[in-house]
């Protein structure tokens, strides 16, 4: 841990330096990188060391975590992916695991696979993590946030100036003269 801490600590107090003190400092954090049944000659990292690692950093003035595992090692194994077939919220575990071991002290997000509302949902009120961050099915379609929506029976209020690009503009406006 000391090793791999040591260049987190460095960047967060030389960041915490020259931002504002009520500027709140977010870091993306490795959850695990999910090596240890796989490569078991090599020392690897695992959740445990990143609730220890998000307890110090706390400390250090970061005020929110976002918790991955990169998945991108061939050789790692995702549990919720393989084992169970699923891939919605497959990292939302080390989001739980590191939330819980702070106590509070930080917020986290969860990442991976979040591709619905309902799965938003589950994260938040299981109290798996505090936010929950969705990345590539944004990128893939950028209306997500009206699925998100639907899937959850909520309204999106959007600014005017992109509403009317949906619904025609000027729609919802008091006619000139209606008033008279």
């Amino acid at each position: 841990l000391d090793g791999r801490r040591r260049i987190h600590l460095e960047v967060i107090d030389a960041v915490r330096a020259i931002i504002p003190e009520d500027m709140p400092l977010f870091m993306r954090i490795y959850g695990s990188d999910i090596l240890e049944n796989t490569l078991l000659d090599e020392p690897s990292w695992r959740v445990e060391d990143s609730a220890r690692l998000a307890s110090i950093i706390a400390k250090h003035g970061v005020d929110f975590i976002d918790v991955s595992s990169g998945g991108i090692h061939p050789l790692q194994e995702l549990p919720l992916v393989r084992q169970e077939g699923r891939h919605a919220a497959y990292q939302a575990y080390l989001a739980d695991h590191i939330r819980k071991a702070v106590n509070g002290r930080i917020l986290v997000a969860a990442v991976g696979g979040i591709r619905d509302g309902n799965v938003a949902e589950e994260v938040l009120a299981n109290g798996w993590a505090d936010i929950i961050f969705v990345g590539r099915h944004f990128q893939k379609n950028p209306s997500a946030v009206w699925q998100f929506a639907e899937d959850l029976g909520v309204v999106v209020t959007q600014a005017p100036q992109i509403k009317w690009g949906f619904v025609g503009r000027g729609i919802g406006r008091k006619k000139m003269g209606a008033a008279r």
